[in-house]
């Protein structure tokens, strides 16, 4: 016999009080907590940033947009030798993106009114701006502590810029003045893939994706 469906006043009732409220501020929190900020530029903007490593680990990834919004990301499961959901029933294809850990030495201030700067973030280079930030690395001895005013010369620009002006290279002592937590993100936890199960559950809300519309140095294969 079929569970009997609740009604939605049923599940008003189970929800009232301030210790459900209490709960779900606590879920908030813990999503924030958990939250990872991808560095990215708009348009014809700048800042500087500063490299806290080199060498970035390199996966294949799906970007997913979910409720208007694209910034859902998860690694193909076929990395890990199963089954992809994204690539079996939406037929999106994977690219190709490399990861560093950053300081993104820009001035802001936030929805709630509180300044920030110096924020360490995660930079995604896709297939084209990782040759560029490798001849760089090359060229520099290393990407690590290095500043660059990076700047997106246009729409058709990378995401995370396309000019890199290198400026200096600190010490570590100098770049905890910015900010103390220099440590690089553990890439083994914010990229961990989702099990199929947890991708299938945020694809029935999801829409197809187009690449052309967030993205503008993609290779697929």
């Amino acid at each position: 016999m079929s569970k009997e469906r609740k009604s939605f006043e049923d599940i008003l009732d189970g929800n009232r009080g301030y210790d459900v409220f209490d709960q779900k501020e606590k879920e908030v929190e813990s999503r924030r907590k958990d939250f990872v900020p991808r560095f990215w530029l708009p348009s014809e903007k700048e800042t500087k940033i500063v490299f806290l490593d080199d060498n970035p680990p390199i996966i294949e990834e799906h970007q997913l947009k979910i409720g208007g919004d694209w910034r859902n990301w998860v690694t193909c499961l076929r990395m890990i030798g199963e089954s992809c959901p994204v690539c079996d029933v939406l037929g999106d294809k994977p690219y190709t993106v490399g990861f560093y850990t950053i300081l993104d030495l820009s001035e802001f201030t936030d929805r709630q009114g509180q300044q920030r700067k110096n924020e360490k973030k995660l930079l995604p280079a896709k297939f084209k701006a990782l040759k560029m930030l490798k001849r760089y690395s090359q060229k520099r001895g290393g990407l690590q502590y290095c500043v660059f005013d990076v700047t997106r010369s246009s729409a058709d620009g990378f995401n995370i810029g396309d000019i890199y002006d290198f400026e200096d290279k600190l010490k570590p002592a100098q770049v905890k003045k910015l900010n103390e937590d220099i440590e690089p993100y553990d890439y083994g936890e914010i990229l961990k893939p989702k099990t199929a199960g947890q991708i299938k559950e945020m694809l029935k809300i999801t829409e197809p994706t187009d690449p052309e519309e967030f993205e503008d140095d993609e290779v697929n294969f």
